[in-house]
């Protein structure tokens, strides 16, 4: 069963709502629905330009760092009518993060999960990020379709050429506060599932603005997030490495369209999550099911798009959400 809050409109809170991923996902809920809901951005304030419009008239823009917040102003924000909580919020979003980021990021991740719980939101949506299980890339024991939202965490995705490595970085630091993220929902799921559930999708690469497969690079990141090389060459596109060239069908694997990315959270918001545990397991069956990604009060799934041959599994994905990707990076 789902749970609902009785409300003629729902309000749903989008963190790093100014970001690439929330504004997107804030014209598309504002633009495509008979009723549409409120939506919140949440944004820190250094990221808040007065000059620039929302990414939607209706939105509302409310300054918040989650990293350090103002909890009574969080709680009245949360309190009120809000019904889904969608949390994209991150110090640095990319695979060159410092730990010293990660570290603040998961600070956001563990302030809203709480506030939201502690204020009965009933769902809530973490954008999680394929570098969790990125050490597959290069296992070659893992072929098409290998990647499950169960399988171990493998965090990292380390580029096989050292020179894009330097410029791109080795997303672990990155990942992990995902994969910290993840498993805080899923802890706070199997307590207040009841009342506030958690849907975790792990998503693929969605590039800003149009995201076309053709802009995807071995470097796993826009060029304007890159490094700068000792020899300042961080956007120096003079040949591709046999390393780079592997490194690029990878990415191109991983991507996420505008459409299944912005099909993918719709579903998500009423998504059914269990709200309680679904029979007693024993103890070889949890050994077994540490990584189980459907539990009380939490789900988690692979969210990027059909790519011809990828290593991520999209069953869970059709079963759970009944979205069907509809593109492929490949074709």
């Amino acid at each position: 069963m789902t749970m609902t809050k009785t409300a003629s409109r729902r309000t749903i809170v989008i963190t790093g709502g100014l970001g690439n991923l929330g504004s997107k996902l804030c014209r598309h809920l504002l633009s495509n629905d008979d009723t549409p809901p409120k939506v919140i951005l949440l944004e820190h304030p250094a990221f808040i330009d007065a000059s620039k419009p929302p990414p939607h008239p209706d939105a509302a823009i409310v300054p918040c760092d989650l990293g350090s917040p103002n909890l009574n102003e969080l709680e009245a924000i949360l309190s009120g009518d809000v019904d889904t909580v969608i949390h994209f919020s991150a110090v640095n979003p990319y695979p060159n993060a410092t730990w010293g980021e990660s570290a603040q990021s998961m600070d956001h991740t563990f302030n809203i999960f709480q506030m939201a719980v502690k204020c009965h939101v009933r769902r809530v949506i973490l954008a999680s990020s394929n570098h969790v299980m990125g050490g597959y890339k290069d296992d070659t024991s893992f072929g098409p379709s290998s990647v499950h939202p169960n399988s171990p965490p493998n965090v990292g995705t380390v580029p096989l050429d050292p020179n894009t490595l330097k410029i791109s970085g080795d997303a672990k630091a990155y990942a992990a506060a995902k994969l910290a993220g993840e498993r805080m929902a899923m802890t706070l799921g199997s307590i207040y599932g009841d009342t506030t559930s958690f849907v975790v999708l792990r998503i693929g690469w969605c590039q800003p603005g149009e995201n076309l497969p053709d802009t995807l690079c071995a470097a796993g990141s826009p060029p304007e997030f890159l490094l700068e090389a000792e020899d300042g060459s961080a956007n120096n596109n003079a040949g591709m490495s046999e390393g780079d060239a592997k490194d690029e069908v990878w990415f191109k694997q991983m991507w996420l369209s505008n459409r299944d990315y912005l099909q993918y959270f719709e579903a998500a918001i009423d998504l059914s999550v269990p709200t309680s545990e679904m029979g007693a397991p024993t103890i070889n069956e949890m050994q077994q099911h540490v990584h189980r990604h459907e539990r009380k009060g939490f789900v988690l799934v692979n969210a990027m798009s059909a790519n011809r041959d990828a290593k991520w599994n999209l069953d869970e994905t059709k079963r759970l959400l009944g979205v069907v990707s509809q593109d492929d990076s490949l074709a």
